[in-house]
């Protein structure tokens, strides 16, 4: 769940309603139904509104910040949090869109989740001559 309320803070709106879409669209029919059961009981006037079905209707329901806080307590949550990190909109967002800029200043896990190489090749080593990052800064 830390994972996904980190993600969900960096990536923009646009790219969070694919990841919900594409992480809903994962689960099965079942777990569909729990998991928008559980979110319309936590939300106050939620069962006035037609119960979102398909991915589309659910990344828009999910914009709402009161699903949003209500999703933390539904029983279904892990599942679709770890879906939603590991789908491809969140995915290509560190991997080429705009997240991969700052790809250097996320956690370790997001660099895995992006397939960025964390650490340099050659350990640090910046000239690979003979004798000139010897470490001796002055002489």
């Amino acid at each position: 769940m830390s994972r996904y309320a980190y993600v969900l803070g960096y990536v923009p709106g646009s790219i969070a309603d694919r990841a919900y879409a594409a992480a809903f669209d994962r689960l099965s029919a079942a777990q569909r139904e729990a998991i928008v059961g559980e979110l319309l009981s936590q939300i106050p006037g939620a069962s006035e509104q037609p119960a979102p079905s398909d991915p589309e209707t659910f990344a828009v329901f999910m914009r709402d910040l009161y699903a949003r806080e209500a999703f933390v307590r539904v029983a279904g949550a892990p599942a679709l949090a770890a879906a939603f990190v590991a789908s491809p909109p969140v995915v290509t967002y560190f991997t080429s869109g705009t997240g991969s800029v700052s790809i250097d200043q996320h956690p370790p896990w997001v660099h895995e989740l992006a397939g960025h190489e964390t650490a340099p090749i050659d350990g640090g080593t910046v000239n690979h001559r003979k004798g000139v990052n010897t470490g001796i800064w002055f002489g």
